[in-house]
């Protein structure tokens, strides 16, 4: 019964009891159902819907059963709202993923480097990278976000696997960056020397820096949606925040300030910037390559519980059913189209026979 109501274009001469039927039965089949109504007879039913919908001037009954109630006439409001509520969610996500991201980097990193080589950073760079990097990440609110043509929902395990190999990677680049700086160009990495020691040369603090300040923060370009960066590009204000606040930081390391950055000249400057602008299209099909082969088989793989098992053969167990019916459901209307055929000659050659 709950096949036939999925499959069903509409439903006529029902009363308030077969409403709430047809809700309940699409429910069981694990569906989320909206349901639109205005009058007394609606009431249960947009009371057991996921989202009741009371259409403009309905009755105090709809009103007070319905989760949300339309102000102005028709339904393109709803259409409105759902693409307002998907934009939300994209722009959640991708804070999330942005955020998440740049925190198992800056632990990571800063761990393995102040354990392993008592290598410290000042703590006002620091709080200079949380700053410029809170501030840019306001503008998500007025991004041309991605609205998705089904769905979402949010999916913890990929988000949190996706923002740890993205991390992972940052960690690398900075780790990169520091053993370039300190092996091929002979920059003192001043490991255990304190910042009021004479001694310490700070090029190296400045030059990490500035890495950690733009490598993870022009991810956020890649974050912003699931595809390649360059399917959607982002508002001009979201640009120009993100630009603006590592050319600040590159300004701060190229001149130095006295007793905040060391001046590392524009040759540094500028380079670390473009490897960072550059990695991050690398970052970009990292992602990419994560979405594209993560399903629901890869997590039963990687966290085998029984719970999870028993819910692949049940999705499995589906397809197979729904592929059998697609494939019966195509053989019927290949035989009806080729009756209807038959039909249409035989009626054609009756109108040319002679009377």
């Amino acid at each position: 019964l709950a096949d036939r109501c999925l499959h069903a274009d509409g439903f006529a001469q029902v009363i308030p009891e077969h409403k709430y039927r047809v809700v309940e039965l699409l429910q069981s089949k694990g569906l989320l159902v909206g349901m639109t109504g205005d009058g007394v007879n609606d009431a249960p039913a947009l009371k057991k819907a996921n989202v009741g919908i009371a259409v403009h001037d309905c009755t105090d009954a709809a009103r007070s059963a319905a989760d949300i109630v339309l102000l102005a006439p028709g339904l393109s409001t709803i259409v409105d709202g759902i693409l307002t509520s998907r934009a939300i969610f994209q722009r959640m996500r991708s804070y999330a993923l942005y955020r998440i991201t740049s925190t198992v980097h800056f632990l990571i990193f800063f761990f393995i480097i102040t354990l392993a080589f008592r290598w410290q950073m000042k703590a006002i760079l620091l709080i200079f990278i949380a700053v410029l990097n809170d501030a840019a990440t306001l503008v998500i609110s007025v991004d041309n976000a991605q609205i998705s043509r089904h769905p979402d929902k949010w999916r913890i395990g990929q988000l949190i696997s996706l923002s740890v190999i993205l991390g992972c990677f940052l960690t690398a680049l900075s780790f990169a960056v520091f053993f370039v700086a300190r092996d091929v160009f002979h920059i003192p990495d001043d490991a255990g020397k304190q910042s009021e020691d004479d001694t310490k040369d700070g090029r190296m603090e400045t030059i990490i820096y500035l890495n950690v300040s733009s490598a993870p923060h022009f991810t956020i370009f890649s974050t912003r949606l699931a595809g390649f960066f360059w399917e959607n590009l982002p508002s001009l204000t979201f640009t120009a925040a993100i630009l603006a606040t590592q050319v600040f930081a590159m300004f701060i390391s190229i001149f130095g300030i006295k007793n905040l950055t060391t001046a590392i000249g524009g040759g540094w400057g500028v380079s670390l910037l473009a490897i960072s602008l550059a990695y991050f299209v690398v970052l970009d099909a990292v992602k990419v390559f994560v979405f594209r082969m993560w399903s629901f088989e890869l997590t039963v793989k990687l966290w085998p519980t029984r719970a999870r098992k028993e819910r692949l053969r049940h999705k499995k167990e589906r397809l197979i059913v729904e592929e059998r019916v697609g494939r019966n459901v195509a053989r019927v209307r290949a035989v009806s189209k080729a009756i209807y055929a038959a039909n249409a000659f035989a009626k054609a050659g009756r109108r040319e026979l002679p009377r």
